[in-house]
């Protein structure tokens, strides 16, 4: 599973990474055998304004089969990271878990 963290107007800490990473492995201990590639982007949407702007995005790619395009919205990163990669993880399953998906 090929995992590709980008960020844009946002600085990734390694706290922050760490987290991602810990959580990515968990949530998708199931779904990783179905899974070819994941791409992450972060992003900061009104960065000195504050408030409810933290954009969490995630395109997981699977052999075969449609790709699963999450985007997640929320005040804190961490969040935003956490919600995105269980609804990413879901609907992977379901698609990898779907007969008539191929």
């Amino acid at each position: 599973m090929d995992v590709q963290m980008v960020a844009q107007e946002f600085f990734i800490a390694p706290s922050l990474r760490d987290y991602f990473e810990r959580r990515l492995h968990f949530i998708f201990a199931r779904a990783r055998k179905h899974v070819a590639r994941i791409v992450v982007r972060l992003r900061d949407l009104n960065e000195p304004r504050g408030g409810r702007d933290k954009l969490c995005q995630i395109w997981v790619t699977m052999p075969g089969r449609p790709e699963v395009v999450i985007q997640e919205i929320q005040e804190d990163m961490c969040y935003a990271i956490d919600s995105a990669l269980k609804r990413a993880a879901y609907r992977t399953m379901r698609l990898a878990t779907c007969k008539g998906a191929r």
